[in-house]
């Protein structure tokens, strides 16, 4: 059986830290969207087992094996790979099982950019297996075991948008954007989200009480905004706190960003925690425009559109 899912980038709306966990983890506050810029990713399951537990490890010990492959030869095909250990997380949730899994991975998105592209793969991995094994998972069911993969997983399971709290898995859908054309550039220079999460501890004092304060007010004017379809005010709120540690470093994020809001931008934004870089523009038009500057410029830059949930544009 064979089943293809597409796995669609997300991109930052708003993104503001509220505070630091003991265990290191920081909680968001923020909204998330996804695009249409995607990854394609291929299941073939062969020997499907039903109801017993099976094991995938890959290994002459297992009952069966896991084959990751990727168009970009950059990234891990064991379990490195997200996409690889959200398999092995979905059996092991419902006992189901394979002889084989083969997972193939037509990479799009930018890796370590902001865009959650690892995530999303992954997310697509537990989506197209519920599918395929006639959905034993419920949505939260699905979500509760993507969040032990990745913070950004239970989002890319859902799709479209919606407020991310916690550390990214409390989720609350909210209308999706149904205006305008986005330009999503990345120049390649690639950042470890923990070291910028370290980035932002030494700026904002580990984030212990007192030492920052979080933009309250601001999402609620964001979330007033979409629920509106205002996108004078989605413009006016969009917000990124990376920004702060990551732009100074980054020339070429900087670039990008005043090349888009040159281009006419209604709103240029780090994604992420970068060092991709977002516009939303009121026309293909304009839109197209800005895409052909960066890449006469050699970034990588790409037109995509905001998605609805289960990725529908």
């Amino acid at each position: 059986m064979q089943l293809t899912e597409n796995a669609y980038a997300k991109i930052n709306l708003f993104l503001d830290v509220t505070g630091r966990r003991e265990n290191g983890y920081h909680d968001i506050a923020g909204v998330m969207h996804t695009v249409s810029l995607c990854d394609r990713v291929t299941l073939t399951v062969e020997g499907m087992h039903r109801g017993e537990i099976c094991s995938l490890s890959g290994t002459s010990r297992g009952a069966g094996e896991i084959i990751l492959t990727c168009t970009e030869p950059s990234l891990p095909t064991d379990r490195k790979n997200l996409a690889w250990r959200a398999a092995e997380a979905f059996f092991a949730a419902t006992g189901f099982g394979a002889e084989k899994l083969s997972i193939h991975i037509e990479k799009h998105i930018p890796a370590a950019a902001g865009l959650a592209g690892g995530s999303t793969d992954a997310a697509a991995v537990l989506r197209g297996l519920n599918r395929m094994y006639g959905s034993p998972l419920s949505a939260d069911g699905l979500t509760e075991v993507g969040v032990r993969i990745g913070a950004d997983v239970p989002f890319c399971i859902v799709g479209g948008a919606c407020i991310t709290r916690g550390i990214g898995d409390d989720l609350t859908p909210i209308r999706a954007l149904n205006h305008g054309a986005l330009v999503v550039a990345c120049a390649g220079e690639g950042i470890s989200t923990p070291a910028a999460y370290g980035a932002l501890d030494a700026l904002y004092g580990d984030f212990a009480e007192g030492a920052y304060t979080p933009r309250t007010e601001e999402l609620s004017r964001m979330l007033g905004a979409l629920a509106r379809g205002d996108m004078n005010g989605v413009a006016s709120e969009g917000f990124n706190l990376f920004e702060s540690v990551i732009l100074p470093e980054h020339s070429t994020a900087r670039e990008i960003k005043a090349t888009m809001k040159a281009g006419g931008a209604r709103l240029a934004l780090m994604s992420g925690s970068g060092p991709s870089v977002f516009g939303l523009f009121d026309s293909d038009e304009q839109a197209e425009r800005v895409l052909d500057v960066l890449r006469a410029k050699d970034i990588p830059a790409w037109l995509c559109y905001p998605t609805h949930p289960e990725g529908q544009v």
